[in-house]
């Protein structure tokens, strides 16, 4: 098989991924997760750690996700997925992408990079529909140590000014241990 085509196959795939992610992050009707400890997260992997967002936000389980939280408040979800064993490869704006494959009528708003002491990054703001229903959506992709984190906020547009703050204090709060 010659390898464009294994490539497009494997990034197929790789979106497929995202879009199941980000369908059971919106849906969040998803089973609630164990317990999530108070305050900060620490990956067993010792890969990063993260401050959890405020109490009205509800920890659930999604596939794919590492840390997935609701608001039935706000109708709205925050998500992160991380990839170590396969990151996707390529240009972080392409890679950016896979957060909002799936998703129709999309109107990106703005993609910029972003950069901060832990890598480089790419933040994504698009309004789209997702099963027919009206979606703002922020996603960050950034690429640290060998992995691709992608941080995901997604509200109803006339509820998504109430929990960006809250997504904005829950991807700043991400550090990484020194890389060796």
């Amino acid at each position: 098989m010659a390898s464009w085509r294994r490539h497009s196959i494997r990034t197929r795939v790789t979106w497929q991924r995202a879009v199941l992610w980000l369908v059971g992050v919106v849906g969040v009707a998803a089973c609630a997760a164990g317990p999530v400890p108070e305050g900060e997260y620490r990956d067993p992997h010792n890969r990063f750690a993260v401050r959890l967002p405020p109490a009205r936000w509800q920890s659930t389980s999604v596939d794919g996700a590492v840390l997935a939280f609701r608001s039935p408040g706000l109708g709205a979800a925050i998500g992160l997925r991380v990839e170590c064993a396969r990151p996707e490869p390529g240009p972080l704006p392409a890679v950016a992408r896979h957060l909002y494959f799936g998703l129709t009528d999309k109107q990106i708003e703005f993609q910029e990079p972003v950069s901060d002491p832990a890598g480089n990054g790419m933040r994504t703001r698009l309004r789209a529909r997702l099963d027919d229903r009206p979606v703002e959506v922020e996603g960050r992709t950034l690429r640290y140590g060998g992995c691709l984190y992608d941080f995901m906020y997604v509200a109803p547009p006339e509820r998504f000014a109430e929990g960006e703050s809250d997504f904005a204090a829950f991807v700043r709060s991400w550090t990484a241990p020194p890389q060796p």
